[in-house]
């Protein structure tokens, strides 16, 4: 199937979901439309398959006129995350060791927060499965620093399978 060149307005809702990747937002300021009919429509014309070769070609050219790659973003808050969680001694005003250490924990846990983003670690996934009209419900959270260790079971009358 041969490729569709975008009409004007799509063009334009491109250009402006690629200035803050909110579909919402982009159809609305090309549209004018209420925010109930832009988010639907935007859903809609974001799964269109031209509308995602498009982005797809305006992305990598983004990516390449900004000559940045995803590696090296993440190279670098690595990096930065090191230095922010480096300890510093606290000296007094006579310039001599209190015995006491401080470290930028704001930066660190940014960093953290960014790589674990990236990682898809803080997103709850969800599964529903029904067998005989027993439904089972599975939320999993990765991001909970493995307390739990295994995925929770709610509203579940199926013995536990794990």
């Amino acid at each position: 199937m041969a490729k569709k060149k975008l009409t004007p307005k799509q063009n334009k809702f491109k250009q402006e979901y690629l200035k803050h990747f909110n579909g919402t937002k982009a159809y609305q300021a090309v549209y004018n439309v209420s925010e109930n009919v832009a988010r639907a429509n935007a859903s809609r014309l974001l799964t269109n398959a031209n509308m995602q070769a498009a982005l797809a070609k305006s992305t990598k050219k983004q990516e390449e006129s900004a000559q940045i790659t995803v590696s090296e973003i993440i190279q670098d808050l690595k990096i930065l995350k090191d230095r922010c969680m480096q300890e510093i001694q606290v000296l007094n005003k006579k310039g001599e060791p209190t015995g006491e250490y401080q470290f930028d924990s704001s930066g660190a846990n940014r960093s953290l927060e960014l790589l674990g983003k990236h990682l898809a670690m803080f997103t709850d996934k969800f599964q529903v499965k029904s067998d005989d009209l027993h439904i089972t419900v599975t939320i999993e959270n990765e991001g909970d620093g493995g307390v739990s260790g295994k995925p929770e079971h709610i509203g579940s009358n199926v013995p536990d399978q794990s």
